[in-house]
């Protein structure tokens, strides 16, 4: 009897040491934060892990894994940087900026540099006329170009970045208090056109293609907001979110990765203003963890 009570005794403390073991840290940027830290949550402890969420920022998060403070980290990587060395990376989510226009105006695709001339207070000589871009509809005249609210400040600095070259917006842009009331102001005016983030009712609006350049956009594609243009890094309007991991911990932390790439947590992305890796890339990401060891 006394050797079964040890043995049992052993299994019980083999059994919280399994479960102490699962107890991580996910650190992340604070953008997201609000978002997902309690339906991630709660889809880990499905899966019988306990995790400590501490989303205050990407450059926080970055320096908690390198630190050895955090197991995982999701953090946002601005186009043009380097990725970080030594880590996997996994595509986990996206935020953008869209321009759009009345969907009286033909105009289907616009540049960054024709974006710049119409709305950076450093434009010399600025775009102000729909004719100069060569647009052919004589009910359009003076462009009106809108924004959304400074407190948006993500789609502004987007913006900013792609766009603007980090230039601020000129005296004669429109400020709106709201995108909804920035969308409003779009359908209401042909001659509008309007910088905002992601666009769910596309109703009366037309959302354009853009092409990054710094010679017109002659011999640049331009590309719409779509899932797969955006995770291809052809959009150039985006800001992209990665999981990130060390090397040598991808394979022990598989259950967790794989719960930040489900559907479920994708779904959890999609419903705000942000966009989740696509579905094929979040498969590729899962086959990639299944064969580590």
């Amino acid at each position: 009897m006394i050797k079964l009570a040890s043995i049992a005794a052993f299994a019980a403390l083999l059994a919280s040491a399994a479960q102490a073991a699962e107890t991580v840290t996910i650190a992340g940027s604070d953008i997201l934060g609000d978002k997902i830290k309690a339906p991630l949550s709660a889809a880990l402890k499905k899966q019988g892990i306990s995790a400590n969420i501490e989303m205050k920022g990407s450059f926080t998060a970055a320096d908690a894994l390198k630190n050895a403070k955090a197991d995982v980290a999701i953090i946002a990587i601005p186009r043009g940087e380097k990725n970080p060395e030594g880590l996997i990376l996994f595509p986990f989510a996206y935020h953008i900026a869209s321009v759009a226009v009345n969907i009286a105006n033909p105009i289907e695709e616009i540049s960054t540099s024709q974006l710049y001339k119409i709305y950076s207070k450093s434009a010399s000589p600025r775009v102000d006329a729909w004719q100069s871009l060569e647009v052919g509809n004589a009910s359009l005249k003076n462009i009106m170009p809108i924004t959304t609210s400074f407190s948006d400040s993500l789609v502004v600095e987007l913006f900013k970045y792609g766009a603007l070259k980090s230039t601020g917006f000129g005296q004669w842009v429109n400020v709106a208090k709201s995108p909804a009331e920035a969308l409003s102001m779009l359908r209401a005016n042909n001659s509008a056109i309007a910088v905002v983030g992601k666009i769910e009712d596309t109703s009366m609006i037309k959302i354009l293609a853009i092409s990054s350049d710094s010679d017109g956009g002659a011999s640049k594609y331009a590309f719409r907001p779509d899932r797969d243009n955006i995770f291809n890094g052809d959009y150039p309007l985006s800001l992209p979110f990665y999981i990130a991991v060390e090397k040598s911990a991808a394979a022990r932390l598989k259950p967790l990765l794989k719960t930040l790439l489900s559907d479920e947590i994708a779904a959890v992305i999609d419903a705000d203003n942000f966009l989740s890796a696509p579905k094929n890339s979040r498969k590729k990401s899962i086959f990639e963890l299944d064969i580590l060891k």
